[in-house]
């Protein structure tokens, strides 16, 4: 017992940096954690002494920090002395990467918590192609809508969100396969592949759905060398980060008519002048960035007050980046 109350006294005056949190929830975290001090980070006083000087960072919203965020993340993090943890609300990281074993701070991340947002997104943008709900008024370009019943589907990452598309496809009645290269143990999934072998197997698969974290090693793994080897007809989306996808070989494909659809949530390599575009021609549907917004925000906020927790009471904290895998 007087292990633990030492170790609560040396959070007694420990400074926690929140960016993106109205003056009420930030008043709520200082009535809950009276031995932390709360401070509220903004673009105004993101590098000054009284902000660096914190010990945790936690970004639940980033546009209050937005032209300071990525300055902190490649380089500027190193000013951050008394820096032991910080967390990032979205899943991706991927541009912490070049820099990440570079960091003294323990890394979390919203990772797992999107699963339910995003997989959403990815059956809407598969169900619009395949009832080809969008080519219907199109007559020179209709296709008859098909069905996901026995349809043989390929998941490639099966993080929090490529299992949460996988379960919502399995109700569907089609044929789960997947790809992680972690030891997969689920009811609703056929078989489980490794990284390096979807060249040989991707050919079998109805529907190709790309999920995969961006990594060094994931980076452009869609290339012209897997497209051509994919099943003529069929459907490929993609919710992982564009740069998954090899956009130049990419674009040369869907001319070819290679698919009977395509879905992109797009993350930064095609401009958009709306929300959603669609293509008739190839049957193609680019949403712009739109697979990680929701109304609900209760698992971001829960993930950030148990971390919170644990933190204060020195426990392991959830969601952890790990810089060997880089996600």
């Amino acid at each position: 017992m007087a292990t633990k109350t030492c170790g609560l006294e040396k959070m007694r005056n420990k400074t926690i940096g929140l960016v993106g949190y109205k003056k009420k929830e930030i008043s709520s975290f200082k009535k809950k954690f009276k031995r932390f001090k709360f401070l509220n980070i903004n673009d105004k006083n993101f590098y000054k002494k009284k902000s660096t000087n914190i010990d945790a960072l936690i970004v639940l919203f980033e546009y209050p920090i937005k032209n300071s965020l990525s300055n902190f993340l490649s380089e500027k993090f190193e000013l951050f002395k008394k820096l032991k943890w910080f967390h990032l609300s979205r899943a991706g990281v991927d541009e912490c990467i070049p820099f990440m074993k570079n960091y003294k701070f323990k890394f979390t991340s919203g990772k797992k918590i999107q699963g339910p947002n995003v997989s959403e997104h990815c059956i809407a943008l598969l169900l619009l192609l395949t009832r080809s709900i969008f080519a219907m008024d199109k007559s020179n370009n209709y296709l008859r809508p098909t069905e996901i019943l026995n349809k043989k589907i390929l998941i490639t990452g099966l993080g929090g969100i490529g299992l949460e598309i996988a379960k919502k496809l399995s109700a569907f009645g089609a044929k789960i396969y997947s790809v992680n290269d972690t030891k997969i143990n689920k009811r609703f999934i056929i078989e489980n592949y490794k990284l390096r072998d979807v060249k040989k197997i991707i050919n079998n698969f109805d529907i190709v759905i790309n999920a995969l974290p961006l990594t060094s090693i994931t980076k452009n793994f869609f290339d012209i060398k897997i497209f051509r080897k994919m099943k003529k007809n069929s459907y490929f989306v993609n919710i992982s980060r564009d740069q998954t996808i090899n956009m130049k070989d990419f674009k040369k494909i869907l001319k070819k008519k290679k698919f009977a659809g395509v879905g992109i949530d797009n993350t930064g390599s095609f401009k958009m002048k709306q929300k959603i575009y669609y293509n008739s021609k190839n049957n193609f549907i680019l949403t712009d960035h739109q697979a990680g917004v929701s109304t609900n925000l209760s698992r971001r906020k829960e993930l950030i007050y148990n971390n919170i927790n644990n933190y204060y009471y020195g426990k392991k904290l959830s969601y952890l980046v790990s810089k060997d895998k880089e996600y």
